[in-house]
């Protein structure tokens, strides 16, 4: 994964240490994929590395499943099980989705960070264990705490180490560079030989939303290398439902006024103060639509990237909100 210089400290950081780790970020963003890499660039990556997703098992079955059972303490115990943090042993547990956790869950989480034991559901004997914690979430965890959700103590037992992960759309220092990654370690997988994107193409991945992030954007390039017949990507290989027009592209190409609002602007005499003065706050509020991003904007009105900086330098509007500026 690409990260900024500052951001690729801490996860050096996180990989020397032994401390627990809380990486955050939208679903696809790669958070399981980055727990694994620090894992694997540890200490301990010759021991073992247990993932476990705390959103996909109910209260009941997750306790089992966290902290193990002896047999017959409940029904359908019919023998002993180790639960996923003793398994991990030696090595490191991955606690997927940790803001899911009830508030029972998160108080008996808190008791183990702190004493690094466990005692088996329907057992009294405790267990030692050398077990390093890495957790994720999707959830802003902060603004749990605020309401209550979360305990705060159990966040800032976890949160020593904060890996936060950009959406892919915010990431268009990087894009590039993740897209050929991507493709790269795909083609790997699959024996194919394709070494690049069309203009096209790069185009269409610069102005889509990526609501899935990296994870979206895989499925579409194993989609694009496995309907490819040449060494290029072309807008053919993508999968169709890709090629459908966004609302704004839609709205924009069928003439909506409504896409970027209606400005008041003062009539004077002077036509080409006025027109100008048009063309600003047009520039302005589509600059705003796209959060910024000069690349996308450019190819939503329909102008030149060189153009479009050329203007907004002209009219003032250089700010720090500025994306994709070279």
């Amino acid at each position: 994964m690409n990260f900024s210089q500052d951001m690729m400290k801490v996860v050096q950081m996180a990989c020397k240490s032994e401390s627990t780790v809380l990486i955050t970020g939208f679903t696809g963003t790669g958070k399981s994929s980055l727990a694994r890499q620090i894992h694997q660039k540890s200490k301990r990556s010759s021991g073992p590395f247990i993932a476990i997703n705390l959103a996909t098992l109910n209260e009941g079955l997750l306790e089992s499943e966290l902290f193990g059972h002896e047999k017959g303490s409940f029904t359908g115990a019919d023998r002993k099980r180790s639960g996923r943090l003793e398994m991990a042993q030696g090595g490191t547990v991955f606690l997927d989705e940790v803001g899911e956790l009830s508030p029972r869950m998160q108080a008996r989480l808190l008791e183990f960070l702190h004493s690094r034991t466990v005692s088996a559901v329907g057992s009294n004997r405790d267990i030692q264990l050398n077990v390093r914690v890495i957790a994720a979430t999707h959830k802003d965890l902060k603004a749990a705490v605020i309401k209550g959700d979360f305990r705060e103590d159990l966040f800032h037992r976890l949160r020593v180490v904060s890996i936060p992960l950009k959406a892919l759309r915010e990431r268009e220092e990087d894009f590039g560079d993740i897209v050929h990654l991507c493709l790269q370690e795909i083609c790997k997988n699959l024996g194919r030989s394709i070494t690049r994107i069309s203009k096209e193409v790069a185009e269409k991945f610069e102005t889509y939303e990526w609501p899935g992030n990296i994870r979206e954007l895989r499925n579409v390039l194993e989609y694009a290398v496995l309907a490819s017949s040449g060494t290029e990507i072309t807008l053919e290989d993508l999968p169709t439902w890709l090629m459908a027009p966004s609302p704004v592209e839609s709205a924009l190409s069928s003439g909506e006024p409504a896409v970027l609002g209606v400005a008041e602007i003062p009539m004077t005499l002077d036509f080409q103060a006025t027109l100008q003065r048009l063309e600003k706050e047009y520039l302005k509020r589509a600059l705003d639509r796209n959060s910024g991003r000069i690349s996308r904007t450019a190819h939503q009105i329909g102008l030149n990237k060189t153009t479009l900086l050329r203007r907004i330098r002209a009219y003032g509007l250089m700010t720090s909100k500025l994306r994709d500026l070279s």
